[in-house]
């Protein structure tokens, strides 16, 4: 069979026996793919480091009876080696990892889903606070999976400002009730601007308050645990 090619992030890298690793990797157009890798050796650093979560590579494998393709080769395009000088950085870029494995599917389509990580593996380094950026991932991986709509108006009744979540719909006070999630007005101003943000600028130095970081944390956990 040919061999294919495929560019992708690493997610996890799990040991398996003495010297294998069986690597979970996102990429463009088949989404999560589990890739085996044999005989690592300290002989061949560039492959390690090619087999580590955070490397973006392109991938050689031969596909076999199973999901599970064989690695034959790789080329590393990036290691995102600043994130890695930050304990603070490469905390949220492993939270990051985790929220995808936790949400995809393999095979699901994530082209879209695949540019918006590789943007913020890029930009995270430069974050004066990381933790934004973790915040806005969330809420960008709910909009990704439709499982988040925030919006100005309550999307139920249409017509009071919204101030609450629940299940993944912006909500009134009256409409969301005791079950909605809750935020003040200038926390739902930040939130609406984090879901709809489409440059890294604005994030580079704000600072979320713990209510509001914690907040959207909750929401996510919610969301994914449907």
């Amino acid at each position: 069979m040919k061999d294919k090619r495929v560019e992708g992030v690493v997610l996890r890298a799990t040991p398996y026996r003495e010297n294998d690793r069986i690597l979970t990797v996102l990429t463009p157009d088949r989404g999560v793919i589990s890739l085996y890798v044999r005989r690592l050796s300290k002989s061949q650093p560039a492959i390690l480091n090619l087999t580590t979560p955070l490397c973006r590579a392109e991938f050689v494998f031969k596909k076999g009876k199973t999901d599970l393709y064989r690695f034959l080769d790789g080329t590393i395009i990036n290691l995102h080696l600043p994130l890695r000088r930050s304990y603070r950085h490469l905390e949220v870029a492993g939270k990051i990892l985790q929220a995808i494995l936790k949400t995809q599917m393999p095979g699901k389509d994530s082209y879209s889903l695949y540019l918006l990580l590789i943007s913020f593996l890029k930009k995270l380094p430069e974050a004066v606070e990381p933790e934004t950026f973790w915040a806005t991932f969330q809420l960008k991986l709910l909009k990704h999976e439709g499982l988040l709509e925030i919006a100005e108006n309550c999307l139920l009744c249409s017509s009071a400002p919204a101030m609450q979540i629940l299940d993944g719909e912006s909500r009134c006070s009256q409409c969301g009730g005791a079950l909605g999630f809750p935020f003040k007005n200038e926390e739902w101003r930040i939130l609406r601007n984090l879901f709809d943000t489409r440059s890294f600028d604005s994030l580079l130095a704000l600072k979320l308050s713990p209510y509001l970081t914690s907040g959207i944390d909750a929401c996510f956990q919610s969301a994914v645990m449907l």
